[in-house]
């Protein structure tokens, strides 16, 4: 297993810069010493000694080091980091939204400075817009200065190091995200898929590296930074012959599947189980071109037709690449709120060694006494807030310094997730 995300290295240009400031310096000062030397020793009652000399030396070496302090301390970075300027697209109703989510994060971020929010819904079609979102702006607006539009083309264009992030619908991000490249963004934090679609997702990707200089976008898998998928998987290299299953589990009730199957139409892969995929070309290098075989487990899956939908209610399947390596996805929309990283020995038919759970009976205690202080906000913001809050954290100091941002799924993983996806769902509607 390995990551397939790429390093960068960190920017040295103003240490470059600083270095340049100080060599010249001294050059300067060393030839306006030995000119003048040259004429005041004749003309002058008060001709340069070598001391002046020195003493202009030093004054450029202090200013340079004042200029290195200023860089580090001020709005430059060498050794210190800079503030990022975010602009949040899509914020949605306070304390059900992804967005508003996002946003009650980025505020609490030390080396984030939130400039404008983007509401396309309340701000633009809505005509009744709920009380809950209006104090919410009103207190932002008044309080830390953000403004709040309908659309990105109400925006100035963004000043440097600014990031945005998209949480506004999948189908509208196409069209966002080259708004915001327009404006200036050099890095686009993405909701999961990106895009409704392998070729859209292509496009954007080939959009943001066409600029002078190309934009980083990375994807909100939060399970490639999970705590349960991490220790699975660090716990898995003692195991012979490890296999890893990754168990993604909801709770709908069967009588609320045709809603769900109609709500997520582009399919249980794409959407619920598009997270395990993710984790599949990210650490165990699956991409449709490397895929040897998919084989469902019958057992464990279920293809039904809803609402005129064909989609499955559960599924399980092991990926094995040409190379040898293999994973199992398991997905079932019915199965209670409890998701899980087993680590089998001895293959894939082997016996569970371990099982790691998400969330742990520790974490469902927090989470249930957060829920009963705040009854109105989405549980699966308390559940996976640590997650959220790990991304955007890797995803801002990895902009801000020029470096990489660990096991954060870029764009490239978003793609090939989606293309593996749609690869996966042929295969399995064929075997069922």
């Amino acid at each position: 297993m390995h990551s397939t995300q790429h390093s960068t290295q960190p920017p040295t240009i103003l240490l470059f810069q600083f270095l340049c400031l100080l060599l010249s310096s001294l050059v300067s000062t060393a030839h306006a010493g030995w000119g003048k030397s040259k004429v005041e020793s004749h003309s002058s009652p008060y001709p340069l000694t070598s001391e002046h000399f020195l003493i202009g030396i030093l004054t450029s070496a202090l200013v340079c080091v004042a200029s290195l302090v200023w860089m580090v301390v001020g709005g430059g970075k060498v050794g210190g980091r800079r503030k990022v300027n975010v602009v949040l697209v899509g914020c949605g109703m306070p304390k059900k939204s992804m967005g508003w989510y996002h946003l009650t994060q980025l505020l609490k971020m030390k080396n984030v400075n939130v400039i404008a929010v983007v509401e396309p819904f309340f701000l633009g079609i809505c005509t009744d817009v709920p009380p809950q979102f209006s104090t919410f702006m009103s207190d932002l607006s008044k309080n830390r200065g953000i403004k709040f539009v309908k659309s990105i083309s109400d925006l100035d264009d963004f000043p440097p190091l600014t990031m945005v992030l998209l949480a506004a619908r999948t189908s509208d991000n196409p069209l966002l995200f080259e708004q915001a490249l327009d404006k200036g963004a050099k890095c686009i934090y993405l909701e999961k898929p990106g895009a409704p679609t392998v070729k859209e997702l292509e496009r954007m990707k080939n959009l943001a590296i066409s600029r002078t200089v190309p934009c980083r976008v990375f994807l909100g898998y939060n399970k490639n930074v999970t705590r349960y998928v991490k220790e699975a998987m660090e716990f898995s290299a003692g195991v012979e012959s490890a296999h890893l299953e990754f168990v993604h589990n909801n709770a709908y009730k069967k009588s609320e599947l045709v809603e769900c199957f109609t709500r997520n139409s582009e399919g249980m892969l794409k959407n619920m189980a598009i997270h395990e995929l993710a984790l599949l070309v990210s650490f165990f290098d699956v991409r449709v071109d490397t895929v040897f075989k998919i084989t469902v487990d019958k057992s464990k899956s279920e293809k039904l037709t809803l609402g005129g939908i064909t989609d499955f209610s559960k599924v399980s399947f092991q990926v094995t690449t040409l190379a040898g390596a293999s994973a199992t996805v398991t997905a079932d929309r019915c199965a209670g709120t409890v998701s899980f990283a087993n680590v089998k020995g001895g293959g894939a038919e082997g016996k569970i060694v371990k099982s790691f759970a998400c969330p742990t009976a520790e974490e469902t205690a927090k989470v249930e006494a957060q829920k009963k202080a705040d009854p109105e906000i989405m549980e699966y913001f308390l559940t996976q807030s640590d997650d959220y809050d790990m991304l955007k954290t890797n995803v801002v100091r990895a902009f801000a310094d020029g470096t990489d941002a660990g096991d954060v799924a870029t764009i490239d993983v978003a793609i090939e997730a989606l293309k593996l996806a749609e690869f996966a769902t042929k295969s399995l509607m064929r075997q069922l």
